[in-house]
């Protein structure tokens, strides 16, 4: 048994706190707009990072949650009823598919997989068919923890071929074909399209150590090529799906989540006709583009605004539109809260508290639109707080990180929760 150390819980939580930015997630209304399905369209649901651990793994800390709010934003103790609410939403929403972009559990806990694929199971039974794939903290993890008042104890993670053991029938039992040195497969969603979910963990390359991830092995690079060649002869358009992102999409979260050599990637969906990826990892909603695919990079299921994304496929075109969940919990306070205790130390220096809270609201709230995906759509709101006047001034020389982090997502303002794309062919 381990003795209780917080210091190092918080190490392990703050591990997607790539400076600061990469967890503060954001909550923001969103557009409910709808597209109309016709007969030949395909619905699509895509939702990513969901981080499910097992009630059973922390319900004995009494010390876990105020770990979380000290974290990277996820609302761990709350992802069964955001899982409820998902799945009245797909009752609602009824797509053809669901799919899941990775990073399913919190750490890999074998016992966490096993109790997510039987809630994800629920989603099979309405007639909707799941798929998934690996993210970077789902297999051979040494992070596999059970949390205590006293600590934690280790607990056992997952193999490759244990996790398509637990998930053979969200996605594997479906494919058309599989690689054989991956956990990489392809599966057919109609005549026209064809869905690629690429394993960009890697794992193949440690064995049974932690898996190390953001890349493609050789084999699998093989594997894809021969599947894209046969699509082609068949007259098929290929989507893709993988945790990891096909670019560089912020210029502060440009280390650790991109796919290594994305550009070649890129360039070889480009060839084959890819339209756009679907990915996740960091935890941000954004759209951007690469040789001409797009990767639209969604943000996680379990961080405010507890968002997913609907895809309409019509035969020429592709619609798409995020949608947020609600819960009994305020999921844009949740993260307020997170991001204060986070950024709070950068605004020491400054001594008139008055003038202090209200630099960190802009921030704060301007943070919260930036990784919900809308900042554009509030960029006049958050220069109309009282606090933004202030980083013009005096303060706002004596600040470094957030005057400058603010500059940088306010450039970066746009719009990343929806997307019209005609396709050439």
């Amino acid at each position: 048994m381990k003795q209780n150390d917080r210091v190092g819980m918080k190490t392990i939580m703050n591990k997607k706190w790539y400076l600061i930015l990469a967890s503060l997630i954001m909550l923001a209304g969103c557009s409910q707009a709808s597209v109309e399905q016709k007969e030949n369209d395909l619905k699509i649901v895509v939702a990513s990072d969901i981080h499910y651990l097992t009630p059973e793994y922390y319900k004995d800390c009494d010390w876990f949650e105020d770990a979380m709010l000290e974290g990277d934003g996820k609302m761990v103790t709350y992802a069964d009823e955001i899982l409820d609410a998902f799945q009245k939403d797909m009752e609602k929403q009824q797509p053809q598919f669901v799919i899941l972009t990775g990073d399913l559990t919190f750490n890999g806990e074998k016992e966490s997989h096993r109790a997510l694929a039987e809630k994800l199971k629920q989603l099979e039974k309405q007639g909707i068919t799941v798929a998934v794939l690996p993210g970077n903290h789902d297999l051979d993890s040494l992070l596999a923890r059970k949390y205590h008042k006293d600590g934690y104890d280790e607990v056992d993670s997952v193999s490759a071929k244990e996790f398509k053991e637990i998930y053979q029938e969200l996605g594997y039992d479906q494919a058309v074909h599989y690689d054989e040195h991956s956990l990489s497969y392809r599966m057919d969603l109609n005549e026209q399209y064809s869905l690629f979910m690429l394993d960009s963990v890697a794992h193949e390359q440690k064995g049974a150590t932690m898996a190390v991830g953001d890349f493609l092995s050789d084999s699998t690079w093989d594997w894809l090529e021969r599947q894209l060649q046969e699509l082609r002869k068949d007259g098929k358009k290929a989507i893709v799906a993988m945790h990891h992102n096909l670019t560089e999409h912020f210029p502060l979260l440009d280390e650790g989540y991109a796919i290594d050599e994305y550009e070649k990637l890129a360039n070889c969906f480009q060839e084959y006709g890819v339209p756009f990826v679907l990915s996740g990892h960091m935890h941000c909603q954004h759209i951007s583009e690469q040789s001409g695919v797009y990767d639209i990079a969604s943000a996680s299921l379990v961080d405010a605004p507890l968002q997913y994304g609907v895809i309409t496929l019509h035969p020429k075109s592709m619609d798409y539109q995020t949608h947020s969940l609600t819960i009994s919990t305020d999921a844009d306070a949740y993260f307020d809260q997170v991001s204060r205790n986070k950024l709070k130390k950068d605004f020491a220096v400054i001594e008139d508290e008055a003038v202090r809270e209200a630099m960190l609201d802009v921030v704060v709230r301007a943070n919260r639109y930036f990784f919900a995906g809308n900042l554009g759509s509030h960029l006049e709101e958050c220069k109309q707080m009282e606090g933004y006047l202030y980083y013009g001034q005096e303060q706002g020389n004596a600040l470094k990180f957030p005057k400058y982090y603010l500059a940088a997502m306010m450039q970066d303002a746009g719009d990343y929760q929806s997307l019209h794309l005609d396709f050439d062919k």
